[in-house]
């Protein structure tokens, strides 16, 4: 009998293993062995290191919590998205391959990790503030998301060290195509548009040069794929895995 598959999850900021709860209970459903990690900083973990090398830091814990791998799949979203790259080129064995679910871009025209870190602060501050008023903002603002997305959300919130985070953000910077072209496994982008998309601007169409059209799948949703549009995330990651040789 040949081993299950297995995939290494991990989350973006601000959020914890929690998002990829629909994730975990498809791919389990489908025979694959899953393991999401929280990062340091969220899900009650503490935030330790420097600011300074948050990137290196983050990907450093990553590999020393992977006990089950190497994976057949490491799936990053968002900051995880990076991380995973980071991580994925310091250890090439970690996985097969990577996917990486709209990675934030910090080139020209991209994400401006100040505002986001100010975002951070006041959604934070809100569900301490409210719980119940902030989890109808997350459903008002994210129509695609099940009730259970949006309550996780808050608790996400809640249990972020958010200071130490948002410090943290706000000294980092990595440099997405050159993360893209180091790693040296096979890799797939899975992106939102434009629009409602944090991979913008330069970095996205030197991402789109650097990667075959067959390694890019584009999605009408917002950021979060897995949350918004779960079948079409769960096609595309199979999908990627189908492809990776053995």
């Amino acid at each position: 009998m040949s081993p299950a598959p297995s995939v290494l999850l991990l989350h973006g900021v601000q959020s914890s293993h929690t998002t990829w709860w629909q994730a975990a209970a498809d791919l389990g459903e489908l025979g694959w062995r899953v393991t999401a990690l929280d990062l340091p900083g969220h899900g009650g973990r503490s935030l330790a290191g420097t600011a300074a090398a948050w990137i290196e830091d983050l990907a450093a814990d990553v590999l020393a919590q992977c006990d089950q791998g190497p994976y057949d799949l490491v799936v990053g979203h968002s900051l995880g998205a990076v991380v995973a790259l980071a991580a994925a080129g310091r250890e090439p064995s970690l996985g097969r391959g990577v996917l990486i679910e709209d990675p934030p871009a910090l080139g020209e025209g991209g994400v401006d990790v100040m505002v986001v870190a100010d975002e951070i602060e006041r959604d934070v501050a809100a569900a301490h503030r409210d719980p119940a008023a902030r989890l109808n903002a997350v459903l008002a603002e994210n129509p695609r998301w099940s009730r259970r997305d949006a309550e996780q959300s808050v608790a996400n919130c809640l249990s972020l060290e958010a200071a130490s985070v948002v410090r943290a953000l706000r000294a980092s910077h990595w440099d997405l195509p050159a993360l893209v072209e180091a790693c040296r496994l096979p890799l797939h982008l899975l992106a939102a548009p434009p629009a409602t998309s944090t991979l913008i601007g330069a970095d996205r169409d030197a991402l789109l040069r650097l990667l075959p059209a067959d390694r890019v799948t584009v999605v009408e949703s917002g950021h979060g794929i897995h949350r918004d549009r779960p079948a079409l995330w769960l096609h595309t990651v199979l999908g990627f895995a189908a492809t990776l040789p053995v």
